[in-house]
């Protein structure tokens, strides 16, 4: 590997791809940034579900350009929210902007917090293996066709396969629905390797319960009071579902109670805090089962050039 001088620091540049993963909220897309421009040659490749989606931006969290500092950032808003948009779609997307920054002699930083997407991309996994029974497929989604119905398949797959269930959005049918047939023909959703695994340099970030809980609140506010409301307006004037909405990312089902007038924004905010940190500790799960993640653990709003010269000494050790 090559080694470049960044101030006090030697680097190789690692031949591996880096990971950043970790709860949502904990500053992965301005450490990845901040990585990428100490390291050079390297660009960004999202791995957020929701973050792919387009014209839906403040309710995702999707990084700015004044975020990224110039730094390119692929595979954001490449879907229609509610279109058919699979973790296999997202993989061969991927793979082929992988293949597109290997030829251009680019290093990428995959930066998400979406369990399955990192997991089908560095660890090879077959997606699409388990081939669909029309008459257990029509029994699965009668069921899933109500609340009280897919409520029950959200808890079997929970029960069957933890892990996986974490890395699924439990109120799209469509997904639960697919990740049962998936559980059904192999036993977890991450069960069958299918494709070459991706090396790599896996580091985890993460903070203390009460710092994140106040970055979360935090950023409620930020999205209600930078326009949530009126993205979500907009989204279903053009058609886009509540369904959709509900599942495109935290916060669209509470900026449409404000609109109907049945909550608060104070209200709003509180529940989707509420939501954030369970699904931050489905995340923090997730992740923490696998044992090859360094991890680094923020302390201070302002130690992001500390942890990304604790990740550049990361690398360097690789």
């Amino acid at each position: 590997m090559a080694v470049e001088s960044r101030g006090e620091l030697a680097i190789r540049h690692p031949s591996p791809a880096i990971v950043l993963v970790g709860p949502t909220a904990t500053g992965k897309t301005a450490l990845a940034v901040r990585l990428a421009r100490r390291l050079g040659g390297v660009e960004l490749l999202n791995a957020d579900s929701r973050q792919v989606l387009r014209g839906l931006h403040i309710g995702t969290n999707a990084p700015t350009a004044e975020d990224l500092e110039g730094v390119p950032c692929h595979l954001l808003g490449i879907a229609d929210p509610g279109a058919p948009f699979s973790v296999a779609d997202w993989l061969a997307a991927a793979q082929r902007c992988l293949a597109d920054l290997d030829s251009r002699g680019v290093l990428p930083i995959v930066v998400g917090g979406t369990g399955l997407y990192v997991r089908a991309l560095i660890d090879g996994l077959d997606l699409e293996g388990a081939a669909p029974d029309p008459a257990r497929r029509a029994a699965l989604n009668s069921q899933a066709g109500s609340p009280e119905g897919l409520a029950g398949l959200a808890a079997e797959l929970r029960r069957r396969d933890p892990e996986g269930a974490a890395a699924i959005d439990l109120r799209n049918p469509r997904r639960v629905v697919r990740a049962l047939e998936i559980v059904e023909d192999r036993g977890s959703l991450g069960a069958r390797g299918g494709g070459a695994a991706l090396p790599s340099v896996r580091i985890g970030l993460d903070a203390p319960a009460e710092l994140h809980r106040r970055w979360i609140a935090d950023r409620a506010r930020r999205m209600m009071e930078g326009g949530l409301l009126d993205e979500t307006a907009a989204a279903l004037r053009r058609g886009v579902s509540a369904e959709a909405l509900d599942g495109a990312g935290i916060g669209y089902r509470e900026a449409k109670e404000v609109l109907d007038g049945r909550i608060t924004k104070a209200g709003a905010c509180a529940a989707i805090v509420r939501r954030t940190l369970r699904y931050a500790k489905a995340q923090r799960t997730w992740f923490r089962a696998d044992r090859r993640v360094a991890w680094l653990r923020r302390e201070t709003d302002g130690d992001l050039d500390d942890m990304t010269l604790r990740a550049m000494e990361a690398l360097a050790a690789s």
